[in-house]
């Protein structure tokens, strides 16, 4: 399990990956995690998809500011749209 500090780095990576192109999809997110900073901050879920550990995700939510939510018809974080429910970070 990787430490609050390493999860705190992985997550600061996300943010600086999502600021460049407005948008971070899981997989893409998952693959950089690997590529930058190891297997074990990320795992393989039901779906046999690259996923990223739950403390990561954590860190990242609390970095992000309210106007960015995860979209999990398209499995993306993304700005907040006016259709989109204000009171959830978590979208269809």
């Amino acid at each position: 399990m990787a430490s609050t500090e390493e999860e705190m780095k992985v997550a600061e990576w996300m943010l600086e990956q999502y600021s460049k192109h407005q948008r971070l999809s899981q997989s893409s997110a998952a693959r950089g995690i690997r590529t930058e900073f190891g297997e074990l901050h990320v795992y393989k879920n039901k779906q046999r998809n690259w996923a990223i550990n739950k403390g990561i995700l954590e860190a990242f939510k609390k970095l992000t500011p309210d106007g960015v939510v995860w979209s999990r018809s398209t499995q993306t974080w993304r700005a907040r749209r006016a259709s989109d429910p204000q009171d959830t970070r978590m979208v269809r």
